[in-house]
């Protein structure tokens, strides 16, 4: 018997990928404000956690869901990268990261999420991570290009 579908499933893939993109781009307008002045790093926070809770909510409270790891992990880099001394890199990177995945969707963090055992559909290997790496953008979840014949 299959489980009847998320609220996250059930809303209309256009809207949810218009809600998402404005609650990443208000994030990434945010650690830009964080360059000149490292207190909007908190706010990046307290935004980024209200995203995850959002997702989390429309997932069932599901952690295992995809979405909700991506922005979970997110949250984690995002702690460390505001309250870790000497790891504001982190949010340097999480700046650039935004960048990729809002003009151009490609969304590195996905990506590697893609590579944990329990995410994955196939035996991890070196082509493996090429793939997930040089795979063109997706729409929805993140899957790779399949391997090429005779390899994989």
């Amino acid at each position: 018997m299959t489980e009847p579908a998320t609220a996250w499933e059930r809303m209309p893939a256009r809207t949810r990928k218009a809600v998402v993109w404005i609650l990443w781009f208000v994030t990434w307008l945010l650690l830009l404000a964080g360059l000149v002045d490292r207190v909007f790093y908190e706010v990046v926070v307290w935004v980024t956690v209200g995203h995850l809770l959002l997702v989390l909510a429309l997932n069932r409270f599901k952690v295992t869901a995809y979405p909700v790891q991506v922005r979970l992990v997110y949250v984690l880099w995002v702690l460390v990268g505001t309250y870790v001394s000497h790891m504001t890199f982190f949010m340097y990177i999480a700046t650039v990261g935004l960048i990729g995945n809002l003009f151009f969707g490609y969304c590195t963090l996905a990506r590697m999420m893609y590579l944990l055992p329990w995410n994955r559909e196939e035996r991890f290997s070196l082509d493996l991570v090429a793939r997930v790496f040089t795979t063109p953008r997706t729409e929805g979840r993140f899957r790779p290009a399949p391997p090429a014949a005779g390899r994989g």
